[in-house]
């Protein structure tokens, strides 16, 4: 026994721990422990090198921890290694420390009472239900979340509150806490608090300084100081001064803008363990207290769990929507916390209580504090976005790498040739330095946000507010577009159509008139019970569907006051609907024709209980009891195919299914209702009702219609998309048949396109699963594949047209999903309409696309979607609530214009973004050429000559670059590139450079042909002295040069306005262009001696210099515009790409699928099949 012991624990013993937190991230564990040695051998080093090591370690914290501690098991790790997993692609690294909690870790635990056994315990709840007490436990914060060291498992667990594995009924149970018990649970738990954290203005600016771009910048101060360039050094000082103060500024502004938003502290009320009531501050509160809800409403500062009574609440800041929400009591039952499922019994951190309905006090039960809740979960979001994936960040950063060694080549080049001059140590080693500084432009970074600001301060006049900037040049590469359908695509709003009453197994006409339709039609007794509805300040209000179909009605609705309520046990208020007063008119004929008729007065109907709206469910239900009758009757409303499948199908008429598709085929929302009557039901506590027991063996009674329309922009919106080869995607949870009204009325389904609807089968014989393919518009099960092709209209692009699209339900997506993970390529690329769609499914397809190399933008409104919003490359909310705050762009405009707007500056500030870099390295490595021709006669540029091409012509040019509006033409089919790595870019580049290069030695050799030319001469005794023609030969030209870069690399259509619209930019390349024509010419003798030019005495030399200028901008153009963007990008990358002998940037984003369908695939795509089981299913 003692053997199996010690091999037991010798099993769980880990060195590192893998814990998934959501289904696409990750979080890997790794045991560090200190190491003396190496301790010793680091301080060391840290004393040799100046404490620069230090400096490393501050920017790469992972290597200090590797330097300073080993490896080793989890249970005796002094600190972690934390690696982040996004997708199983993307991994951040941070190190976090080990803390050991004990229950004098609380301020309060001197006061604190010890137990009868003398001793402290920390009790902790733990995930399936389990509570365990420690003396001391080791815990690591990281994220804002807490993970606890569970010592019998040998691992570290997430901290749970108290929603997992407690059982509805169980919440009966809990008593409240006492204060010390309390106290104990606050120091695993802590405070009760969303804090967000501050630096102070000190704080701020180190953290800028001793970033790495800004320690570059003091190194090339140093040596700029060394070389005795005063001018440029201090305007640089002045210009990072203005930066880190702007940003330092921002940053405290939106630091204190959230925290503001988010941190709120009241005072509450609970009960303790004694039944006493106590208020206390909000900020104190643990999961599992007993919380009282005021009567008067507010804010609520946790996630709670409701025991009895009835909360009015608005949860916007959750969903986006203000829509008030009934909450009801969690019932007494034996199933578990499931947040999802629950949502209606659960009362939300940060949502507005706006009315509570109970003749007694209200109880909740503490669920989650702090940043477990759900709006701790919303902050996290903005405090730790996502990592994303964007090409041109990564690229941009590998070519500092290229201009890196260029700069080493350069540092090399120049100690080689002075010392083979002769020149002194330190003279070298400052001009060796100081080409570093030159070939890396410390502007660089500043320069490459200004396409991005212009295009926000654009899209801010659209009433288009972006939270990540990051993002705007991730929209100019989208290529895929999901949207939601109702309140994105459609109105908000839905019309009442009609209803179509079923009556003796038969469907009639629709009705249009619902108040025509006799009171004590049980359809209309349906309509006007099974809701959610309240009323507030005198007005109902509710969901808008369930408001519209009580409004058309005629009924009025009132709450009934607890004392007149025959369910004296029930501690809620019961809402009542009122039939309308019946106005006969009659005449003398038709009173006596009918003087034994007998006319049934509608009657009140109070709604007893209410089985809330559940989207796993697809419906709701409402026990009624209706007055002066004994029975109690049950009504269910909800998605037609739920409902239909809960009817006795004897109550269900034979056309049903016909009526239903006739009715979503032309777009219009169909809501099923069904009855039941129910006896002797006993609701003295309702609460302990079983829903799937009272949900069965209903009576159909008629389909409810309404009207979606589509808003007025999305038609235009969605053709705009079309014609530049987007890829338009609706996820919705709606009904599939209206999903493919919608989405053929506006655009999203071309009217040629045949719609494929995919479905999964169990073949129960076998025990296995089949895809079936069915036409969606003719509903025939016949093998629609022979009349599928694929044609390809543009081979040139790749781009597959097909003549067919897929269509498929939620069911379908996750079976195909789980049992053929090989046809999910085939589903992404031509699925087109996904209906009946859950929110972690939108997510889950978002993905998929990103996968299969879409760049994905995500258009929606609604709390479903926001998972959706956060995995898209680009998220676009059209709510102005806090839960937009999941997508980097949120519109005030209500309705998809927004996305086109967005699309089109994303695209500007992309090429802006792309030519601004261009320019800054072609500019960079200019100076650097410049430099290097200069050196080669011991020569250089002056400070002042720096000076005037840094700032005024480098700084210029990129701070007005981006000024330049996006293109209001129609989108381009295709996006611009994102790699700075590919063929073309990479061409363009180095073409240019060439240019340059060569043209400068042109303008240096052709210099020394004049007659009047004097060589340069280097005296050691003015080492800062570089006159000299060589000198007024390269900088001359290198100043026009500056200024045609600026010019082609300033991109116009199809992605910007052309040129001459950009006025600033013009003004600068006139005025630019005008002032390196005056110093080339004709200079002032002052301004001459200012920039140590020594001017040719003739005329013909500087004649010479502006024609080898003029000559360049014609070849550079000509490269430019000529050879790379006709010659390379679109004759002959074509052909290696046809040829298949290019391997460039990733292009899958237009591929056929790997089961493309044609003859030799329709058995297997008419007969996928996988073995699986029932119950998976």
């Amino acid at each position: 026994m003692e053997f199996n012991s010690r091999l037991r624990q010798k099993r769980i013993r880990l060195r590192k721990q893998l814990i998934t937190l959501f289904e696409d991230e990750e979080l890997e564990f790794l045991g560090f422990k200190k190491d003396q040695l190496k301790c010793y051998m680091l301080w060391l080093f840290c004393v040799l090198t100046l404490g620069f090591l230090n400096l490393f370690f501050y920017w790469y914290p992972k290597m200090k921890l590797v330097c300073t501690h080993k490896r080793c098991f989890l249970d005796e790790a002094e600190k972690l290694l934390l690696v982040d997993i996004y997708q199983k692609v993307f991994k951040t690294f941070t190190v976090e420390n080990i803390r050991v909690l004990t229950a004098s870790s609380s301020s309060h635990g001197d006061n604190l009472k010890k137990s009868s056994e003398g001793t402290q315990k920390i009790r902790i709840h733990l995930g399936g239900g389990l509570e365990k007490e420690y003396d001391e436990i080791k815990v690591v914060w990281h994220k804002k979340l807490c993970y606890i060291w569970d010592s019998d498992e040998g691992k570290f667990i997430n901290l749970h509150g108290y929603d997992s594995g407690i059982k509805h009924c169980e919440y009966y149970n809990f008593k409240g806490f006492s204060e010390e018990e309390q106290i104990f649970r606050r120091i695993i738990y802590d405070k009760n608090e969303i804090s967000i954290p501050t630096q102070s203005v000190i704080s701020l600016i180190l953290r800028e300084i001793l970033t790495p771009f800004y320690i570059f910048q003091i190194f090339s101060l140093i040596i700029w100081f060394a070389e005795s360039y005063y001018y440029y050094t201090i305007a640089i000082v002045i210009m990072s001064a203005v930066g880190i103060t702007s940003s330092v500024i921002e940053s405290k502004k939106n630091q204190n803008s959230l925290r503001k938003t988010v941190h709120s502290t009241d005072r509450v009320t609970v009960r303790r363990a004694n039944g006493s009531l106590e208020e206390i501050q909000s900020n104190l509160l643990v999961p599992g207290d007993v919380l009282v809800i005021p009567e008067q409403g507010g804010i609520l500062h946790c996630d709670a769990i409701l025991l009895n009574g009835n909360c009015v609440v608005n949860e916007s800041m959750l969903t986006g929507e203000s829509v008030p929400i009934t909450k009801t009591p969690v019932p007494k039952d034996t199933k578990c916390y499931n947040i999802r499922d629950d949502a209606p019994h659960t009362l939300f951190s940060g949502t507005k209580i706006i009315q509570t309905r109970s003749r007694n006090k209200i109880f909740a039960i503490v669920l989650r504090t702090g940043f477990q809740t759900t709006k701790g979960q919303l902050v996290r979001t903005i405090l730790y976005p996502p990592p994303t994936d964007f090409k041109f960040d990564q690229d941009s950063y590998k070519f500092i790498g290229v201009l890196a060694f260029i700069a080493l080549v350069g540092f090399i080049y120049t100690i080689v040739s002075k010392s083979y001059r002769g020149i002194s140590g330190a003279d070298i080693a400052v001009k060796a330095l100081d080409i570093i500084t030159i070939v890396i432009p410390p502007a660089l970074p500043a320069a490459m946000t200004v396409g991005k600001l212009y295009a926000l301060f654009r899209l801010k006049k659209q009433n288009i507010y972006c939270t990540n900037s990051s993002d705007i040049n991730v929209s100019g590469s989208l290529n895929c577009i999901c949207f939601d359908k109702t309140g994105t695509l459609t109105e908000d709003g839905l019309d009442m159509f009609g209803v179509v009453i079923s009556d003796n197994g038969s469907l009639q006409d629709a009705i249009k008139d619902v108040r025509s339709i006799p009171k004590d039609e049980e359809l209309i007794k349906g309509m006007v019970s099974c809701h959610s509805l309240s009323i507030i300040n005198g007005e109902i209000s509710g969901d808008p569907l369930d408001v519209k179909m009580f409004e058309s009605s005629g009924w009025t609705l009132y709450e009934k006051d607890h004392a007149q309520s025959q369910y004296s046990d029930v501690a809620t208020v019961h809402p009542v609907a009122k039939p309308p007063q019946l106005h006969r008119r009659v005449s003398s004929i038709s009173l006596a024709s009918n003087k034994n008729l007998t006319w049934e007065c509608p009657k009140e109907i109070e709604i007893v209980h209410q089985f809330h709206f559940s989207s796993k469910l697809q419906m709701m239900s409402v026990i009624v009891k209706e007055k002066s009758h004994r029975n109690h009757t049950l009504y269910s409303k909800g998605a037609p195919e739920k409902i239909i499948s809960l009817c006795r199908p004897e109550t269900v008429p034979k056309d049903s299914h016909d009526k239903l598709a006739s009715y979503t085929q032309k777009g219009y929302r169909v809501i099923a209702m069904a009855m039941k009557i129910m006896d002797d039901l006993d609701l003295n506590d309702p609460s302990e009702l079983n829903r799937e027991d009272v949900e069965t063996n209903l009576d159909f009674i008629g389909f409810v219609i309404f009207e979606n329309r589509l808003k007025s922009e999305t038609k235009e919106i969605i053709e705009v998309l079309k014609d530049a080869d987007f890829k338009t995607i609706m996820i919705t949870g709606d009904n599939i048949l209206t999903a493919l009204s919608v989405a053929r009325e506006c655009g999203i389904i071309e009217q040629s396109q045949r719609v494929i609807d995919v479905s999964v089968i169990h073949l129960k014989e076998t025990d296995e699963y089949k895809i079936i393919y069915n036409d969606a518009g003719f509903k025939n099960d016949v093998d629609v594949m022979d009349s599928i092709v694929v044609e390809n209209d543009d081979p040139e692009s790749g781009k597959s047209r097909k003549n067919y699209c897929y269509s498929m339900t939620g069911s379908t997506w996750a079976l195909i999903r789980k049992y053929f993970p090989q046809e999910m390529e085939s589903i992404v690329v031509s699925g087109v309409v996904f209906a009946r769609m859950t929110s972690d499914q939108k997510q889950q397809l978002v993905q998929e696309l990103k996968m299969y190399g879409y760049y994905v933008g995500m258009c929606g409104d609604g709390a479903n979607d926001v998972g959706a919003l956060k995995a898209a490359h680009v998220g676009i909310s059209l709510s102005e609530e806090e839960s937009s705050v999941a997508s980097p762009f949120t519109s005030k405009e209500t309705n998809i214009s927004c996305v086109v707007h967005i699309i089109r500056e994303g695209r500007a500030a992309l090429v802006t973004s792309f030519g601004v870099f261009k320019f800054m390295v072609c500019y960079s490595l200019a100076e650097f050429t410049s430099v290097i021709i200069l050196y080669g006669v011991d020569s250089n540029l002056t400070s002042l000559q720096f000076l005037f091409i840094d700032v005024f012509l480098g700084l210029q040019f990129a701070s007005v670059f981006g000024k330049t509006r996006a293109y209001k033409g129609p989108l381009c089919k295709t996006p611009p590139k994102s790699s700075l790595l590919g063929f073309t870019p990479l061409m363009s580049i180095i073409l240019q450079i060439l240019l340059i290069a060569i043209f400068q030695t042109a303008a240096f050799l052709i210099i020394q042909e004049f007659d009047w030319f004097t060589p340069f001469e280097f005296d050691p005794e003015t080492p800062h002295f570089f006159s000299g023609f060589e000198n007024y030969a390269v900088f001359c030209v290198s100043t026009f040069q500056y200024i045609i870069i600026a010019v082609v690399f300033s991109k116009g259509k199809p992605y910007r306005e052309p040129l001459y619209t950009n006025k600033l930019f013009m003004m600068s390349i006139v005025m630019s262009t005008l002032v390196c024509s005056y110093i080339t010419l004709f200079p002032a003798d002052r301004l001459a001696q200012e920039f140590e030019l020594i001017i040719p005495p003739l005329y013909n030399g500087r004649i010479t210099i502006l024609a080898i200028s003029l000559a360049h901008l014609v070849t550079a153009l000509i490269a430019e515009n000529l050879c790379v963007e006709i010659l390379i990008s679109k004759k002959i990358l074509p052909r290696f790409r046809r040829l298949g002998s290019f391997q460039g940037v990733k292009t899958n984003i237009y591929f056929k699928p790997k089961k493309a369908i044609d003859e030799k695939n329709i058995k297997s795509l008419g007969g996928c099949s996988n073995r699986g089981f029932v119950d998976d299913a």
